[in-house]
C-alpha cells in the first residue's frame, strides 16, 4: 500500500481494445467481416480486466475511440468500450479525434493503422498520445503508466519526465519516425526546468523514433515470449521484413542496465489465454465424456461437410494469416496434396492473407480431390474446428513473437503442430504420453523433412483409443488454463514488475 494509504494508480494505455466479433453482431457476417484484429487487443482486454480485481491497484484504462464509415462497427466499437466500462466503471477514458473516424475495413480486420485521404497512422499516434499526454494523464496522475506499442511512443517520454514509472509492451519490433517538431505542436517534449523529456528521445535519421523512445523511457519492457525476446538480444532479427533495428538497439541497451537490486528491465511474458475458461472441460462437466466425444465427432463432420472436404482423416487447420514471409505457408501448401493423401489428412486453410499465395491454396484445393479445401477466415468456422474430433492446428511459422493458436486450441482438445522458434517453442512441448507431459507435436526443422517428422508423431497419437486421446485432451486442458490464464499472467506481471517498481519508487 502506499504512504499515504491509497491504492498506487496504474493507467494501461493501449491503440485496441476491440475484443472480436461475437455470433450474431449483425449485418457484419453477412458482409464477410468476421473481425480479427490481431493479438493485441484481446490480450489488451484482458489485462485490463484482470487487473481490475487486482487489489494492489487503482486500475484506469485510456484507448482510442475508433469509428468507421460501416454503422456495424460502430456499434460493435461502442458495444465493446460498455463491456470495458463495466469493468472500469468510471475509470475507463476514451480519447476522439477526427483521424479515428472512418476507419476502413477489409477482409479480417480494422485497418486502423492504414492511411485515409486525410490521415495516416503517425497523425492517429499523434493524436492519441496528446490526448494521453495532455489530458489523461494530469487528470489522473498515474505512479505507473503501461503503454501498449510504437503509437504511445511520445506518452512514455512525457511521463518518464514527470517522474511516473513507465512499462512498454512491444507485441512487434516494429516503429515509425516523424519530425519532433510536428509533435511538439500536439504535445510539450521541449525541456525546461526539471521536465527533460530530452533525455529519454530516441533519434532515427535525426527523426522521432516512435517505439525506440518507448522503450528508451520505460523503467521496464516487455515482449510476447521468453523465446522471442532471446532471440532479439542474440541479434537474429536484424535484416528481417518489419524488424526496426533502432528498436532491437534500444532493447539491447535497456538490457544492458539492471535495477538497482539487480532484476533486468527487460521481460518475456506469453500473452494470455483468449478466454479463461475450456469448453471441452465445460462439457465434459455438463454432459460427460461420452456425450462429449459424440458432439465432437459430429462437429468433424459438420465441418467436413460446410467446407468440403472428403469424409475420414485427420484434419489439420491452418489458420488465420496467409503472410508469405512471416507465416511460411507455403511450406504446407506446397505439399499438402501429398501429404493428405500419405497420412490421411484432410487439410483446411481458414486464412486470409497475401493476395497470391490466397490463389495458390485455392488451386491447390480445387485440384485435391476433397482432400484439401481453402476457406476465407471465418472466427466462427475456426471455433467449429477447435471444437472437433481429430483436429490439430498447424503453425509453420518462421518467426512468431507469441502465437494464438499455440496457446488457445490445445484449451479446447485441438493439439499443435509447430515449428518450435519464439512464442511457439515456450507453448508446444513434445508429448509424452507415458509420462503425461507436453501437448503438442514441434519441429525443429523448417521445412518438408521437419514438418513431416512432426506429422508422423500426430498420426500415432491420432490412432491411440478415444480413451486415451481424450485423456490427454483433459490434463492439457487443465494445465493450459493452470500456465496461461489472464489471471496466472497478470499475477506474475505484477509480482515481477508493478510491485517491485512501486517498492522502488517508495510507494509501497
Amino acid at each position: 500500500m502506499s504512504k499515504n494509504n491509497k491504492k498506487p494508480k496504474l493507467l494501461i494505455a493501449t491503440p485496441e481494445i476491440i475484443l472480436g466479433l461475437p455470433e450474431g453482431s449483425g449485418n457484419l457476417l453477412r458482409k464477410g467481416i468476421n473481425f480479427s484484429n490481431g493479438g493485441m487487443a484481446p490480450v489488451g482486454s484482458n489485462y485490463i480486466r484482470g487487473l481490475v480485481d487486482n487489489s494492489d491497484f487503482e486500475t484506469y484504462a485510456v484507448v482510442p475511440k475508433w469509428e468507421s464509415s460501416l454503422r456495424e462497427f460502430n456499434d460493435l466499437s461502442t458495444l465493446n468500450i460498455k463491456k470495458m466500462t463495466s469493468y472500469l466503471q468510471d475509470n475507463l477514458l476514451t480519447i476522439t479525434h477526427p483521424s479515428f473516424n472512418k476507419v476502413p475495413i477489409k477482409g479480417t480486420n480494422t485497418l486502423m493503422y492504414d492511411k485515409t485521404s486525410r490521415f495516416n497512422e503517425k497523425d492517429r499516434a499523434i493524436a492519441f498520445s496528446a490526448g494521453v499526454v495532455n489530458y489523461v494523464i494530469p487528470e489522473i496522475r498515474p505512479d505507473i503508466i503501461w503503454v501498449n506499442d510504437w503509437m504511445l511512443g511520445p506518452v512514455a517520454v512525457a511521463a518518464k519526465a514527470q517522474d511516473i514509472a513507465v512499462v512498454t509492451t512491444g507485441h512487434n519490433i516494429f516503429t515509425h519516425c516523424n519530425d519532433l517538431n510536428e509533435i511538439i505542436n500536439s504535445i510539450d517534449l521541449r525541456p525546461f526546468d526539471d521536465y527533460r523529456p530530452d533525455n529519454w528521445l530516441y533519434s532515427t535519421n535525426s527523426q522521432f523514433d516512435f517505439m525506440a523512445s518507448a522503450i528508451n523511457s520505460a523503467d521496464d519492457f516487455t515482449t510476447v515470449s521468453p523465446s522471442f525476446l532471446k532471440r532479439i538480444l542474440n541479434d537474429e532479427f536484424y535484416g528481417y521484413p518489419n524488424m526496426s533495428p533502432s528498436v532491437i538497439d534500444a532493447i539491447k541497451t535497456k538490457a544492458e542496465h539492471n535495477h538497482p537490486d539487480g532484476r533486468s528491465r527487460v521481460h518475456g511474458y506469453l500473452n494470455p489465454l483468449e478466454e479463461d475458461k475450456s469448453c471441452l472441460l465445460d462439457d465434459i462437466e455438463n454432459v460427460g465424456l461420452n456425450e462429449t466425444i459424440k458432439k465432437r465427432k459430429k462437429n468433424a463432420e459438420k465441418l467436413r461437410n460446410k467446407t468440403g472436404l472428403k469424409e475420414g482423416g485427420k484434419i489439420v487447420i491452418f489458420p488465420n494469416r496467409l503472410y508469405d514471409g512471416q507465416k511460411n505457408p507455403r511450406l504446407i501448401i506446397d505439399n499438402a496434396k501429398n501429404l493428405a493423401y500419405k497420412y490421411d489428412l484432410r487439410i483446411l486453410f481458414v486464412a486470409n492473407g497475401d493476395k497470391e499465395i490466397v490463389e495458390y491454396a485455392t488451386n491447390i484445393a480445387l485440384g485435391s480431390d476433397g482432400y484439401v479445401s481453402y476457406q476465407p477466415f471465418d472466427r466462427n468456422l475456426e471455433n467449429l474446428a477447435k471444437v472437433s474430433d481429430n483436429t490439430y492446428g498447424l503453425m509453420t511459422s518462421t518467426y512468431e513473437p507469441c502465437g494464438g493458436p499455440n496457446l488457445n486450441y490445445p484449451l479446447g482438445g485441438t493439439l499443435v503442430i509447430g515449428h518450435a522458434v519464439d512464442g511457439i517453442k515456450d507453448t508446444v512441448i513434445p508429448l509424452d504420453i507415458e509420462n503425461g507431459k507436453g501437448n503438442g507435436f514441434p519441429y525443429f526443422s523448417n521445412d518438408l523433412d521437419g514438418l513431416e517428422s512432426a506429422i508422423i508423431k500426430m498420426c500415432d497419437f491420432a490412432s491411440k483409443t478415444d480413451e486415451i486421446k481424450y485423456s490427454e485432451y483433459t490434463r492439457i486442458a487443465k494445465e493450459t488454463l493452470k500456465n496461461h490464464s489472464a489471471k496466472a499472467r497478470i499475477k506474475q506481471v505484477a509480482e515481477e514488475i508493478f510491485l517491485p517498481l512501486l517498492y522502488e519508487k517508495g510507494l509501497r
